[in-house]
């Protein structure tokens, strides 16, 4: 599996880290496109550590698409290893994911636990659906775009305000790509994820 890992030049000791999963492969989603550079940039400079990967079949990872099954694995090689990496605090690794990956997080979760906090962004409304947040204990964010006819906000935060402690942000001019607002979503995130892994 190919990735990149962050570790902040601030502070001393271990850190608090989130390993971020990127959109659809088939889509063109990758580990270093603008909105996956603008999360893991904004998470870096708040002091957190990340773990950005290609599931796998895209650019130097191993295998091919499996409609999100596989890439559960990935995400879960992915957690363990970072969970072991020096300078980060395995006690308080989060888990972040954006559209397709936001998707695999969601299924990852009802397999697995030890996620100190989840952020998914525009998932499935069938994703949601399934997801069962209220056995996660860590602190729970989704972030919809008011304009995403993909991912429509109005049923996700329907579907995550029934799930007891989903903390819910929607950003209105945002589609299903984010372009021009990475920025905003990041920060959004890295607000979610200082205070809950902090």
């Amino acid at each position: 599996m190919e990735g990149i890992v962050t570790l902040p030049s601030v502070g001393s000791g271990d850190c608090p880290g989130v390993v971020v999963c990127h959109a659809h492969p088939v889509l063109g989603g990758n580990m270093t496109s603008d909105v996956m550079h603008a999360i893991c940039q904004s998470l870096d400079e708040a002091g957190i550590a990340t773990f950005r990967f290609n599931f796998r079949g895209v650019g130097g990872s191993e295998g091919s698409f499996d409609q999100g099954k596989g890439e559960q694995d990935d995400l879960k090689s992915a957690f363990d290893t970072f969970k072991k990496w020096p300078g980060v605090e395995k006690n308080s690794v989060g888990v972040a994911g954006i559209s397709f990956g936001a998707v695999v997080a969601l299924d990852f979760f009802t397999k697995h636990r030890g996620q100190a906090a989840l952020a998914v962004v525009s998932p499935t409304v069938a994703a949601m659906k399934r997801a069962r947040l209220d056995k996660l204990k860590g602190g729970k964010l989704l972030v919809a775009g008011g304009l995403d006819r993909m991912a429509p906000a109005d049923e996700l935060i329907s579907l995550a305000v029934s799930s007891q402690g989903v903390e819910c942000r929607m950003i209105s001019g945002a589609d299903h790509t984010w372009a021009s607002l990475e920025s905003e979503l990041a920060r959004q995130m890295t607000e979610f994820f200082t205070a809950e892994l902090r």
